[in-house]
C-alpha cells in the first residue's frame, strides 16, 4: 500500500481495507468479454445480464464467495478452427466479477438464448427496517361536579 499524503486521508484510522480497494480500482482495467448488463427491477430486485453465445450450461461456473459474484466459463469441446470461413463470435474463456453489497443474494440463474441472466434480491435485515411509530394523544381525567 501507498502512503497516503493526503491531509483528509490522514485522520481516517482502520480504514486500510476501504483504502487498498480504492487503490485497486486506480488500476483496473475493464475487460470487454462478455458483454453484460446490470438491471434495477425494482427497489429489491436487480438483474446481471451476460451474452454468452455459444456456451451451455456445462460449460458455465457461477458462484458467491465473500460478498463476490463469479461468473467463468471455457468451453469443454474444442472445434476445429480451420472449418470457419469467417469466425466472429468469440468463444473464449472467460473469469467476471461483480462485488455485491452486503444484503444482495443471488436467488436464480439461468441461460436464455445465450444470455446468462442472474436475479438478484436485496434482504433488508429486520433492523433496518422503517418501524412504525403510534403516535398518542395524552389523557386527561375530566372532573365532574356533582350536583348538590
Amino acid at each position: 500500500m501507498n502512503f497516503i499524503t493526503n491531509p483528509i486521508m490522514k485522520s481516517f484510522v482502520g480504514y486500510d481495507s476501504l483504502f487498498n480497494e480504492f487503490e485497486r480500482l486506480s488500476t483496473y482495467k475493464e475487460q470487454s468479454y462478455p458483454a453484460y448488463n446490470i438491471e434495477k427491477v425494482s427497489d429489491n430486485k436487480y438483474k446481471i445480464s451476460l451474452a454468452l453465445a455459444g456456451f451451455s450450461e456445462k460449460d458455465i461456473n457461477a458462484e458467491v464467495k465473500d460478498g463476490v459474484l463469479c461468473v467463468k466459463a471455457s468451453l469443454s469441446n474444442s472445434v476445429d478452427s480451420s472449418s470457419f470461413i469467417h469466425r466472429g463470435i468469440a468463444e473464449r474463456s472467460f473469469s467476471r466479477q461483480f462485488r455485491l453489497a452486503d444484503n444482495i443474494e443471488v436467488t436464480n440463474a439461468e441461460l436464455v438464448n445465450g444470455m446468462l441472466i442472474i436475479s438478484l434480491h436485496r434482504n433488508i435485515p429486520e433492523a433496518e427496517l422503517p418501524k412504525k411509530i403510534e403516535i398518542k394523544t395524552p389523557t386527561r381525567k375530566i372532573l365532574s361536579k356533582k350536583a348538590a
